[in-house]
């Protein structure tokens, strides 16, 4: 309740003006009793001496200071030079002197719903960040290549590295099928992740996107709790909050719909969800998510721990047919393109040699039909490494003997047609009768088909046109 100075010796205490200003600290006060005090504020310092009856007066940081209106419009007070002075014309004065020092500042109206959320979201940025100091910092982590997962360009792994480093943990790998980003977003979570979680605890939740998810299913909403009974019940997401999540095949559900929720969150910023604690009560305070672990969270507030991470896959291929994601949610994650290997025959013989299906030598001189297949394949339609794994241990139990590096004999040239139709073609499924014509006539020669076995190949391909 400040004085107002009506003139040269005059001055007046409005009884009905009245504020309330709100100091913040960045870093907790020591415990102490209701006896201790606060006293020498320094709004330059944007300090605030406290001194305990068992402790010494130290001057403390004051994290923000909120200058709260608690009053309507109260009558103006008349000066001797006869101007009015208002009450916001002393807010405004407060404010200016306020907002002088290194302290966050707002103005906020007690009578304001507006406000008194920007309020709570600007006093929950302290406290959060007064959480994330109390946290131990995690240790600086390096992916480093996966052992069996092969075909990966090193340019992926500096690239996830780079973006941990720069505190970005939210992925979307995409790129052709087959090029295993299932496999490696897996296995980002699981170094993600760590060794803090539970004995015997998953250490991420996968999930697989479906054209008939809401936002329900991954961060939660109003559902039946018994007989006349409706209340908020979490998703996927919020019940493994501590931990990394994959996201399967993101763009088969509506994207925008099912992650829309977490737009703030994803950039760092506190979000209200819209449910209420108490559904029947109007007034009561909504759920809200936090961007951020947070050990002194409410009841209401769900807050991530120190290993939770989004990692996303999505298929190239499918990218033009299925929900498509927006830019501002684009933006909010780290992409990564996950292509075919840069020496499809050097990939082939590799994992020959890793399934124990060589026969021989492994010289690169030697005849790689299998590899010869995927470049043909990958002209029209590019495709990953695993239909090729899949290729060679089908081919292998059918034909014990074969060997994959040489040119094919009369029995291997039918059994690689057959295990052609049941790994890559499923996958060619609406190319155009052109390019199947293409491919069928590049495999016809590649094999050195002839006859039956050569009408059968170019019958599968055909097949595949609309």
């Amino acid at each position: 309740m400040p004085a107002v100075k009506l003139g040269p010796a005059s001055y007046k205490f409005p009884d009905e003006w009245e504020w309330i200003v709100q100091f913040a600290f960045a870093t907790a006060l020591p415990v102490g009793t209701s006896g201790d005090v606060l006293t020498d504020f320094n709004v330059q310092d944007s300090t605030l001496s406290y001194k305990g009856r068992e402790t010494p007066k130290t001057a403390y940081p004051v994290a923000h200071i909120s200058l709260i209106k608690t009053m309507a419009e109260p009558e103006p007070i008349h000066l001797a030079s006869g101007d009015l002075f208002t009450y916001e014309d002393a807010t405004a004065v407060l404010a200016a002197w306020l907002s002088d020092g290194n302290a966050n500042f707002g103005v906020y109206s007690a009578d304001s719903r507006e406000d008194m959320e920007r309020l709570q979201y600007d006093l929950g940025s302290v406290f959060e960040a007064e959480a994330d100091a109390e946290i131990e910092p995690a240790q600086n982590l390096e992916v480093l290549p996966a052992p069996d997962l092969f075909g990966v360009p090193p340019v992926v792994y500096k690239l996830i590295n780079a973006a941990l480093a720069a505190g970005k943990r939210h992925f979307v790998f995409h790129g052709p099928p087959g090029t295993g980003k299932t496999t490696l977003a897996e296995y980002v979570a699981e170094q993600i992740a760590g060794d803090d979680l539970s004995e015997g605890e998953a250490p991420y939740t996968l999930l697989t996107a479906s054209s008939s998810w809401s936002s329900q299913d991954l961060v939660g909403g109003y559902q039946p709790l018994g007989p006349g009974k409706m209340g908020f019940v979490p998703g996927a997401m919020l019940r493994d909050f501590h931990k990394p999540i994959i996201i399967d095949e993101l763009n088969r559900c509506p994207i925008d719909k099912v992650i829309g929720p977490l737009f703030s969150v994803l950039s760092g910023q506190s979000t209200s969800l819209p449910y209420r604690v108490n559904v029947e009560d109007a007034t009561s305070e909504n759920y809200r998510i936090l961007p951020k672990p947070n050990p002194s969270k409410g009841d209401h507030e769900f807050a991530p721990g120190p290993a939770w991470a989004m990692l996303c896959t999505l298929n190239q291929v499918d990218k033009s047919q299925l929900e498509q994601i927006s830019f501002a949610l684009s933006r909010r994650f780290t992409w990564i393109r996950i292509g075919i290997p840069e020496d499809p025959a050097a990939f082939v013989r590799e994992r020959l040699e890793k399934l124990g299906l060589l026969k021989g030598s492994a010289d690169a001189a030697l005849p790689n039909p299998v590899a010869d297949l995927w470049a043909i394949v990958n002209r029209h339609r590019q495709l990953g490494g695993a239909p090729v794994i899949d290729f060679l241990k089908l081919a292998a139990a059918m034909e014990p003997e074969i060997d994959f590096l040489s040119a094919p004999t009369p029995q291997a040239q039918e059994t690689f047609v057959v295990v052609m139709a049941s790994t890559f073609l499923p996958l060619l499924d609406g190319i155009s009768r052109a390019e199947a014509m293409d491919c069928s006539s590049a495999i016809v020669s590649a094999w050195g088909l002839s006859g039956a076995v050569a009408a059968d190949a170019e019958q599968r391909f055909m097949e595949l046109a609309p």
